[in-house]
């Protein structure tokens, strides 16, 4: 029922199942969004999501009832929203693709290169992934 914007930081948002599996859906990174299925449709979701912080973070929130009330007010807003889903978008894309008809380590490359894209740290001595990942 609220919406959430990741100013600062990484988050891992994973949908945790009935039998008490937790699945990996999202790796977040600043000005990403969460939390806009229930501003969507309008109620709340039988979908239960759980987030961790990789780092630390620095997050705002709002109702999805203000959220919905602002894009109604702006449009502006509503064009935010649409690219941050956008984002989220092509990033569920990329991790299909990493995932889907490759061999394990292939799957491994490419995920690290998607890390290091989205949350490499350039230095000296390469790129550095700051984020503690089983």
């Amino acid at each position: 029922e609220r919406v959430y914007l990741i100013r600062r930081g990484a988050v891992r948002l994973s949908r945790v199942y009935e039998s008490g599996e937790e699945i990996t859906v999202a790796l977040l990174r600043e000005n990403s969004l969460f939390g806009v299925l229930s501003l969507l449709t309008g109620h709340r979701s039988d979908r239960f999501y759980h987030s961790v912080a990789f780092t630390r973070v620095e997050m705002v929130t709002a109702p999805a009832s203000s959220v919905r009330q602002a894009i109604e007010a702006d449009t502006s807003v509503g064009l935010l929203l649409l690219q941050g889903l956008s984002s989220r978008i092509l990033q569920t894309e990329t991790m299909i693709e990493t995932l889907t008809h490759r061999d394990m380590s292939s799957r491994l490359v490419s995920f690290l290169l998607v890390l290091c894209r989205d949350f490499g740290m350039p230095g000296a001595q390469g790129i550095t992934i700051d984020l503690r990942l089983s």
